[in-house]
């Protein structure tokens, strides 16, 4: 959000300054309906990035690139059978301040990403949606994750992803540390979703429940074997 006022000086006439206010998440603007207020478009495409105080600079076609690549390709990880070619979501969202709605950081961080997500996407019975919000001010992105992708993902994967960006944040590498988060993200949900489906992990130790034993089988294992007990006893009696 910015404010913009003038200031009458004696000599140099007057002067349009322009700062950045902190965002309410009610008001942080959505890609798809305001794709002017985030700078959101490559080639015509209206894409799920939001720039609004322009912290990644006037090119962003980079990490636009990167949110397409990452949505166009990105894998099922609910309703596959139904559904198999739609894949879960992933928005960008930037801004130099928010409003700071808890004392601690991370809490403040965690509601905001979690507004603008609930605003951006459409409910759904999958939950597959996520939202990246990077605050310039706090050099740091948060992950608002969408259930789905909470049970899949390991919260160790997160913390990785969250240490191999921390160079760049503090090197104010905005645009880098975006798209090492997309990436890695989509990596790990890869991954995760090629282990459900396998039934192993990466050591090979299998990741499902043991079938449940069939009863028709047990059933009649257990006919032969009081059988044979029928006719054990019947032999020694006669």
């Amino acid at each position: 959000m910015r404010l913009e006022f003038s200031i009458p000086l004696l000599l140099l006439g007057t002067l349009s300054v322009c700062l950045a206010l902190p965002w309410v998440a009610e008001e942080y603007p959505n890609p798809m309906v305001n794709p002017n207020k985030c700078g959101s478009n490559i080639d015509g495409e209206t894409l799920w990035l939001c720039d609004p105080d322009s912290v990644l600079g006037t090119d962003t076609s980079s990490v636009l690139s990167t949110v397409k690549d990452v949505n166009l390709n990105s894998n099922c990880v609910c309703n596959c059978t139904e559904s198999p070619d739609v894949g879960y979501v992933v928005g960008v969202a930037v801004a130099e301040f928010i409003t700071s709605q808890h004392d601690d950081q991370t809490a403040s961080l965690e509601a905001f990403s979690q507004t603008v997500r609930e605003n951006w996407f459409e409910t759904s019975s999958c939950d597959d949606k996520i939202l990246l919000l990077m605050v310039k001010n706090d050099s740091q992105i948060h992950l608002a994750l969408g259930s789905r992708i909470n049970e899949i993902l390991p919260s160790e994967i997160l913390d990785n992803i969250d240490r191999d960006i921390e160079p760049l944040l503090e090197a104010s590498k905005y645009t880098e540390a975006l798209e090492l988060t997309l990436r890695q993200l989509d990596l790990a949900i890869s991954e995760r979703v090629g282990v459900y489906a396998t039934g192993t992990d990466s050591t090979g130790m299998t990741t499902e429940e043991p079938p449940e034993p069939d009863n028709l089988v047990w059933g009649i294992l257990g006919v032969i074997a009081i059988m044979s007990i029928l006719i054990f006893h019947y032999w020694i009696k006669y």
